[in-house]
């Protein structure tokens, strides 16, 4: 009953938001003109720019799948990242894609349950750590820029918030981990299996720094490509947005919308865009609307590419999403 609000509740919120977006037939007349003006250089240059960071993800899980001996050919490991970017396009946060990854990486590597599950664990703590180094670094750096308007100074105290709960996550699974506290919680204890998952995942990984190191350094090429997209929607559409403006917005728009309220970030990350961008650069609503559509428009071209994967990556059997949330749940107790 309680899935069923939920859902309900994020389905009517993200009808509810594109309504708000779209409703005005000028603000869509005045969009329509601006893709028809839109530098068709600046829309293919962007491309590339949001596939390297793809690229250096595939690189970064790689990376940490072959520390756990778990070897997989390039060409497969490719198809089974862009198989998880198809299932993000469909699921509310960024969560989906690591489901759907985690149930084929276990169908892969049978044996290496806890080892699948704790690289994906790490995988997303080491994409999330550098988000949080990025953001705490343009938020120090442009505190005052960021809070020009009232609601832009919302925005970003709740990205202060998240960031202070994510590091209090980070210094509380340490604490788990460094004073082996992981069969002494409470099974009622706040954040139980996140913090246990973690101080698995550091112990699993505590010997390969070097291994880290390099994850950790390729994460910032995967957001600034990611950001990188979005800068160059804003130069195809002539909003004037400087490379450092662009830079300090992203992280703002990318935490809240890991935030699983609508699927994708459909409808969410427009609305944020438009009120930042309009606030902070002046940039005029629809465009701020069709920077974040053209932008996310790369992104489902790869979740597109992704779904046509899926059909060569299994072709005995695809499973439903119910099975699989069901297999990676059982794979989630490894440890009982």
């Amino acid at each position: 009953m309680n899935k069923a609000i939920i859902r309900t509740f994020q389905a009517v919120f993200t009808v509810a938001i594109l309504i708000w977006l779209f409703h005005s037939p000028q603000k869509r007349a005045l969009m329509a003109e601006a893709i028809g003006k839109a530098d068709r250089t600046w829309l293919l240059i962007g491309l590339p720019v949001a596939l390297i960071g793809e690229v250096a993800n595939i690189i970064r899980w790689q990376i940490l799948m072959r520390v756990q001996g778990m070897i997989m050919s390039w060409g497969r490991a490719i198809m089974l990242f862009f198989v998880g970017l198809f299932f993000n396009l469909f699921m509310p946060g960024y969560t989906g894609g690591d489901f759907a990854r985690l149930y084929y990486l276990i169908r892969e590597f049978p044996d290496k349950k806890k080892e699948a599950v704790l690289t994906v664990v790490m995988d997303r703590l080491i994409g999330v750590a550098a988000l949080v180094f990025a953001a705490l670094l343009t938020t120090v750096l442009r505190w005052q820029w960021l809070q020009r308007t009232p609601q832009a100074a919302v925005l970003l105290w709740i990205l202060v918030g998240m960031l202070i709960g994510f590091a209090t996550l980070m210094v509380g699974s340490f604490v788990v981990s460094g004073f082996n506290l992981l069969q002494r919680l409470p099974e009622q204890f706040p954040f139980r299996d996140r913090l246990v998952e973690m101080s698995e995942a550091y112990q699993l990984f505590a010997r390969e720094k070097k291994s880290l190191l390099y994850a950790f350094l390729l994460s910032f090429a995967v957001l600034f490509s990611f950001y990188g997209a979005f800068y160059c929607t804003s130069r195809a559409l002539g909003a004037g947005v400087s490379l450092l403006d662009m830079f300090s917005i992203m992280p703002i728009v990318t935490s809240i919308i890991s935030l699983p309220i609508t699927p994708a970030g459909i409808g969410f990350r427009e609305s944020l865009l438009e009120i930042l961008l309009n606030d902070l650069c002046h940039v005029p609503k629809q465009i701020g609307v069709l920077i974040s559509l053209l932008g996310f428009a790369y992104f489902v071209l790869f979740g597109i590419a992704g779904g046509i994967f899926y059909w060569f990556y299994s072709p005995k059997q695809h499973s439903r999403w119910r099975v699989m949330q069901d297999e990676v749940r059982r794979a989630h107790r490894y440890s009982d």
